[in-house]
């Protein structure tokens, strides 16, 4: 049975299922049905970049990647370090 209820904000309880390959469909500009015969890694890869070319659109998306990109960092940030809590000599 489909689900539905008018709603206002487009929330709701219900996870779409082939959510990723529509993005990754619209984003190549493929089929939908082509998206399974796609490589694994190139599925991979163009879901990253539909993911973040989707992000990019909005501001909250835009934080959102801010915030991934801060969390892959493995080097601190002197500068900001130094220039926040002064140098150590």
């Amino acid at each position: 049975m489909i689900p539905y209820y008018p709603s206002e904000d487009g929330t709701g309880h219900y996870d779409m299922e082939t959510r990723a390959e529509k993005l990754v469909a619209d984003y190549a500009r493929i089929p939908i049905f082509e998206v399974d015969e796609l490589c694994y890694y190139t599925y991979r890869l163009l879901l990253r970049d539909a993911l973040i070319h989707e992000c990019e659109s909005t501001e909250s998306g835009r934080e959102y990647l801010e915030k991934c990109w801060i969390l892959e960092q493995t080097e601190p940030d002197r500068e900001t370090l130094r220039d926040k809590y002064g140098r150590k000599e």
